[in-house]
């Protein structure tokens, strides 16, 4: 026993009691607003991802099927069709599509990393993978379209 009258045991028992109070998880729902904002940006930046590999293929210069013509001897109206350029407008639309996906990216790390209080909070591995590749297709997509965007 100790001065005010509590044992060893019950200053333990208090100690503990406070800990599993302190380590205790109060959020009442397991997906609170900031966790589904970050699953929806999330989603929206693969989504986006996939729309600007669509559009850039899109904006690619058009071939006609040069092998199955010359190689058969057919042509199916399309023989000297074609775009011999890159689609700039698509171009613009697919540059404003990454920086799109990147901006939500960066929200969506922004709030993981504003999240982290507790040891069980964790960045999420899909949106590291997500903001690498978008900043990846960036870089990329900078070096090879500079002169159509500026």
């Amino acid at each position: 026993m100790d001065e005010e009258g509590l044992s060893y045991d019950q200053i333990m028992n208090l100690i503990n009691k406070r800990d599993d109070e302190e380590n205790k998880d109060r959020r009442k729902k397991k997906h609170d607003p900031i966790s589904r904002m970050m699953t929806i940006l999330s989603l929206g930046a693969w989504a986006v991802m996939f729309a600007v590999w669509a559009v850039i293929d899109r904006a690619a210069p058009q071939k006609g099927m040069k092998m199955i013509n010359t190689f058969f001897d057919v042509h199916f109206g399309v023989a000297g069709q074609g775009r011999a350029g890159w689609d700039k407008s698509l171009i613009y639309v697919a540059y404003l599509m990454i920086l799109f996906s990147l901006g939500s990216c960066m929200i969506a790390f922004v709030l993981n990393l504003m999240r982290r209080k507790r040891k069980t909070d964790k960045i999420r591995i899909s949106l590291l993978i997500i903001s690498g590749i978008t900043i990846i297709v960036f870089v990329i997509f900078l070096i090879n379209f500079w002169r159509y965007l500026f």
